[in-house]
């Protein structure tokens, strides 16, 4: 399988902020675990951020990882509705999918998505989503792990 792994930031990556230097945003700065981690994903698929943090904090997040291939970007549209549901990126990453896909943008076959909020809707949403899908919920104080990594590669080598 060829997935797309739409991957959340805190909870699951949970980088340290640090200070911005003379006013600027605050610097974001990962693990070495969690980068070798995502560095390992980014092998089995397309990284692409479900995260409201802003543009410029998730690309110096990039250049600390390096990866060959250049990570998308979930757009996301809060409304009001959304703060009600149990899991309240489902509709802007399902909005998202459909777009990429209606765009003929969306070169894989799979999704894993990897967040520390996934509710009931998320789980009935990948029950009848048209592609196989993988939910990963990591420990919002621990975040990614060995463990976490080791499933997605058996989902994506299960086929």
């Amino acid at each position: 399988m060829k997935p797309i792994i739409l991957l959340d930031i805190d909870g699951v990556l949970n980088p340290a902020v640090c200070p911005g230097i003379g006013g600027d945003r605050p610097l974001l700065r990962l693990s070495n675990e969690k980068r070798a981690l995502v560095r390992r994903l980014a092998r089995s698929g397309r990284i692409a951020w479900v995260s409201t943090w802003p543009a410029d904090s998730v690309a110096g997040l990039e250049a600390q990882l390096e990866l060959d291939v250049e990570p998308l970007r979930v757009t996301m549209v809060f409304r009001q509705a959304d703060a009600d549901m149990p899991t309240p990126k489902l509709t802007s990453v399902a909005r998202w999918l459909f777009r990429m896909d209606a765009a003929d943008d969306a070169d894989w076959d799979s999704v894993v998505w990897v967040d520390d909020v996934l509710g009931p809707d998320a789980r009935k949403w990948a029950d009848e989503h048209g592609q196989p899908v993988h939910l990963e919920q990591p420990d919002p104080d621990r975040g990614l792990a060995e463990a976490h990594v080791a499933r997605i590669e058996a989902f994506i080598a299960g086929g």
